[in-house]
């Protein structure tokens, strides 16, 4: 429960550096999350167990997707490989593998903060591959919007790239196409 309870206070202090470097009022993220504090923040931790693998090369492992919510603290296994990645920036659009650093957290953006910033930050494409050796362990640590938080770009656009939908319409759409490209998730939110 500590672990959780320090976990959610550094997320906190994370979404308070992305709005200063988005300009944002301090709390803006929060309150978006909360629907102007009418609900609490979903935060929610997940543990994975990757076994070894003979074959790896006949397995998928966790297909490539992008993380639906908010932001995601990942404390991967720091013996074991097998977490990758594309680079948003600068990237060929070829995976990376994220090595495994002892202590250390990684930081993930899903696609309510990309939403938010209007693209300024982007929500991650990830994988994870199957290995021979090891097992590999990983605890992600989810924090999300409500349910019923309204979603909407605070970074004025030239033309507005994100609708605006509630938190819950999103996941609906989530579950059916996590692993499809996460443009036409945003345009079926923005037909409704």
């Amino acid at each position: 429960m500590e672990y959780r309870r320090e976990l959610k206070k550094l997320a906190e202090k994370l979404l308070g550096v992305m709005e200063e470097l988005l300009g944002l009022e301090e709390g803006h993220i929060r309150k978006a999350f909360t629907n102007d504090g009418d609900f609490e923040p979903f935060y929610g931790t997940k543990v994975s167990h990757y076994p070894p693998c003979p074959r790896p090369e006949l397995v998928d492992g966790l297909r490539a997707h992008t993380d639906a919510g908010g932001l995601i603290l990942l404390f991967q296994d720091d013996r074991f490989g097998g977490l990758q990645m594309i680079p948003n920036r600068g990237g060929d659009g070829r995976w990376i593998d994220v090595q495994p650093v002892e202590n250390a957290i990684v930081v993930n953006t899903g696609d309510q903060i990309e939403v938010l910033s209007n693209g300024r930050f982007k929500s991650a494409w990830h994988r994870i591959l199957a290995t021979r050796d090891g097992n590999r362990r990983s605890i992600a640590s989810f924090y999300n919007p409500a349910r019923m938080a309204n979603i909407a770009p605070a970074i004025p656009a030239a033309a507005a790239d994100y609708p605006s939908f509630k938190f819950g319409d999103y996941m609906e759409v989530y579950v059916k196409q996590k692993f499809q490209a996460k443009e036409p998730r945003f345009a079926a939110l923005a037909n409704k």
